[in-house]
């Protein structure tokens, strides 16, 4: 068959180290560049305002210079960026390498994203998905008054000047409802499905 799959099999071993290297960002193509800010959007959206603050200024820029625009090496803008996405992953998975707690707010985007990637075929790396998903979750803490209308718009045009996805034809209401499904059973009985309250 020529479809394509992705599993859920595989195992986890701590590093012992990590080598960290800004130049490999300037290697990646326009479409790896901004799946990576998925990521940093999750963690922007999550955990810093300072850092939402920064892609909402700068991200278009990032994404088109892929990291490498003068003027934000300069001001330190692009390593400030990195720098803070680390940090706040470290923070948030060093305690709790093994799991051991599970409401954690780096799961944020990992709720319907994960099914959201194997669909035979999809076209969507995985920072795409987890932007989907987080884009979703943003939409469901605006219906339960979590959030304003100012702050969803506020966030999806960040999104945007990155080319970020905000929504899947795949992300359907079968998808989503065996996405909750599957959460609670991987989630130790619990949905535990992060919604924001604001920015950061």
């Amino acid at each position: 068959t020529d479809e394509t799959y992705k599993n859920r099999v595989g195992s986890f071993y701590a590093p012992s180290a990590c080598l960290l290297d800004p130049a490999f960002i300037s290697s990646q193509d326009e479409r790896n560049v901004t799946n990576g800010l998925g990521e940093i959007m999750k963690l922007a959206l999550v955990r810093s305002s300072d850092l939402f603050d920064l892609l909402e200024a700068h991200g278009k820029t990032l994404v088109e210079s892929k990291f490498e625009n003068e003027d934000l090496k300069k001001n330190g803008v692009s390593s400030r960026i990195i720098d803070l996405s680390i940090q706040i992953m470290l923070e948030e998975l060093g305690p709790n390498l093994w799991e051991t707690k599970l409401d954690r707010c780096v799961d944020y985007g990992h709720t319907f994203s994960k099914l959201l990637e194997m669909v035979p075929g999809a076209d969507i790396f995985h920072g795409e998905a987890v932007n989907v998903d987080g884009f979703f979750c943003v939409i469901l803490s605006y219906l339960r008054g979590y959030v304003d209308m100012d702050t969803v718009d506020r966030i999806f045009k960040c999104m945007k000047t990155m080319n970020l996805p905000t929504n899947s034809d795949d992300l359907k209401l079968e998808l989503a409802w065996q996405s909750c499904q599957d959460a609670i059973e991987h989630r130790h009985g619990e949905m535990r499905i992060p919604l924001i309250t604001d920015i950061g």
